[in-house]
């Protein structure tokens, strides 16, 4: 007959292994819209720089067009630590010696617990946007009141756009895109033909009909108009957005994933261990990580409460 210690030392893998497979049973969505980073460090800091302006003319043999650039504002990801436990009596080993691999749905309930943890802090960076967590800048992410940099405060730019999700509204949305994605200097950011499109499954029919590839005619209308948004952008259902996790049954988000802004910095990946307390008679298992996740700067994120 196996010791327990010798059990211990067996099953210790395979609760590893059971963690680490139901963490990454499903695909995360944050992946899909959040830059992923491992860093050891106990910070992960992003300075932001302003950048230069449009060239000026010059006069020939004449010195001049020198600018100092305007420092952006820094965001700092302090990673912290989640966990989740659980133990096996001594008395439950020595009645049964397989009595510990038996403790299998507990290990895989650690890892889909981790994993539904940072799917959920990760969609919140984007619902908490509308008025609970400020940003670098001092103001809400999705507001209409964003400093163009540290210098020029009078300048404002605007993210938060309006209204539910539709074919019109989000024709809307385009121009108000258009009008605000700019650099701290005002030139304009060129982005991909196909941002990231973010929405709860309660949105699910109406975006199908209006960004579905299929959808040649613009939904709602007698007049056959083509639907000019088919295919055009990246729809992501986030069960994680939804009312009952936190989110919103209405709100919607278009994200340029290519300009790196939200970030999920990773000091530890989900991992596990286990020791023995001789004390209390008990095999205790632990899955543990250590993470951080916000955004660096409001541009390439804009955000409609959908009401």
């Amino acid at each position: 007959m196996l010791t327990s210690k010798v059990l211990t030392e067996i099953y210790t893998p395979v609760y590893d292994l059971m963690l680490l497979q139901t963490f990454a049973e499903y695909d995360q969505v944050h992946g899909k819209i959040f830059t992923v980073v491992d860093d050891k460090t106990s910070e992960y800091k992003v300075d932001g720089v302003s950048g230069f302006g449009e060239w000026e003319d010059a006069t020939e043999a004449e010195d001049g067009q020198y600018e100092d650039p305007v420092l952006g504002y820094a965001k700092t990801y302090t990673p912290d630590k989640k966990r989740k436990r659980f133990s096996v009596s001594f008395e439950a080993v020595d009645r049964d010696e397989y009595a510990i691999l038996s403790k299998e749905k507990e290990a895989k309930a650690i890892g889909r617990g981790a994993r539904a943890r940072v799917e959920r802090d990760t969609a919140s960076v984007l619902y908490n946007g509308f008025g609970t967590t400020t940003g670098p800048d001092g103001v809400y992410l999705f507001s209409a009141s964003h400093p163009k940099n540290r210098q020029e405060t009078g300048t404002l730019y605007d993210n938060l756009l309006s209204g539910a999700f539709s074919h019109d509204n989000l024709e809307a949305a385009e121009i108000e895109i258009s009008n605000n994605l700019k650099d701290p200097k005002g030139i304009p950011i060129p982005t991909t033909k196909n941002p990231v499109l973010a929405y709860p499954p309660a949105l699910r029919g109406v975006v199908a009909r209006v960004l579905s590839d299929r959808a040649n005619e613009r939904p709602g209308t007698a007049n056959r108009d083509i639907n000019r948004f088919a295919g055009m952008y990246d729809p992501v259902e986030w069960r994680f957005l939804a009312a009952d996790m936190g989110g919103s049954a209405t709100a919607w988000y278009v994200i340029f994933k290519e300009l790196e802004t939200l970030r999920l910095v990773w000091q530890v990946r989900p991992q596990f261990r286990s020791w023995i307390d001789e004390a209390k008679e008990l095999y205790n298992f632990s899955g543990r990580m250590i993470y951080d996740e916000g955004y660096d700067d409001h541009r390439g994120l804009f955000g409609s409460t959908g009401l």
